[in-house]
């Protein structure tokens, strides 16, 4: 979740003030999370997908995306099931009134997500989460329009 505005409540305080839930969707980034993709075998989405479209998925940015997660395969982790269990726990343990949306195609899927509920994060460990992927949307931000056949209007 982006950092709010400066002066704005972010989404987390404003649904705990309103005593609302939070439902994340996506936690996963759409596969990018999870370290799946390697940047010297971009991955090839069927025709339809909207994947094919976006920059994220490209070389330079699955660059990108495997650099900015070092900091998490070090302290939990190198294989996909770590990263899966550290994003899904920091998503659920952002607030006491958040759930996940998580997407799964197979059964063993399914029993990797649940993992997130076998070790809490410390504060340390949240932090540093906080910390990556802040300066990983920031990166992924910098590089321009998230749609490749998009242009950004003139300034």
């Amino acid at each position: 979740t982006p950092p709010s505005p400066a002066g704005q409540q972010d989404i987390f305080t404003l649904a705990a003030d309103h005593h609302a839930s939070i439902l994340i969707n996506k936690p996963l980034g759409q596969g990018l999370l999870t370290g799946k993709y390697d940047p010297r075998r971009p991955p090839r989405f069927s025709d339809g997908d909207h994947r094919q479209r976006k920059r994220w998925y490209t070389p330079d940015a699955l660059t990108l995306v495997d650099r900015r997660l070092a900091p998490l395969r070090e302290r939990f982790g190198p294989s996909t099931r770590d990263l899966v269990r550290v994003v899904l726990a920091y998503s659920l343990q952002r607030a006491d009134n958040a759930a996940v949306l998580v997407g799964f195609t197979t059964p063993d899927q399914i029993r990797e997500n649940l993992t997130v509920f076998d070790t809490p994060l410390s504060a340390d460990d949240l932090a540093l989460v906080r910390a990556t992927l802040s300066d990983l949307q920031q990166d992924l931000d910098a590089g321009g329009e998230v749609f490749l056949d998009e242009t950004a209007p003139p300034a």
